[in-house]
């Protein structure tokens, strides 16, 4: 069984690559625009087995996002992509909700095993 991934961004082909690379490691992938995740009740209710989300937008706020999801309670487990790695901003993405970082660009295999490890258990509960 193939685990389904919400990806978050704001450009639908820069994230491309990374809807590839997911579909090649057994996730299928779903991508939306970071507006239609703002105070949108669906996010809640998804049967998504993990969120990917581009912290590095020209036009939206990837913190004011994953403060969304949080204030919708989504327990869906968040993976957050950002170019911009300091120790203070990965505290607060974990503080905010998410499960974990990952430094763009995105190593292939450093990928596949946060997936893995965050997603997976999702998916073999189905």
């Amino acid at each position: 069984m193939r685990g389904l991934i919400l990806m978050i961004g704001d450009d639908f082909e820069e994230q491309g690559v990374l809807r590839t690379r997911l579909n090649t490691i057994g996730f299928n992938v779903v991508w939306v625009h970071a507006v239609t995740i703002l105070g949108n009740q669906w996010a809640r209710t998804s049967k998504f087995d993990g969120v990917i989300l581009n912290f590095d937008m020209q036009n939206h706020n990837g913190m004011a996002v994953l403060d969304s999801l949080q204030k919708l309670r989504v327990e869906t487990p968040v993976i957050v992509l950002s170019s911009f790695s300091t120790h203070e901003r990965l505290e607060e993405t974990i503080r905010k909700g998410a499960r974990d970082y990952i430094s763009m660009p995105a190593d292939t295999d450093l990928l596949r095993e946060k997936c893995l490890r965050h997603f997976q258990a999702r998916v073999e509960t189905r």
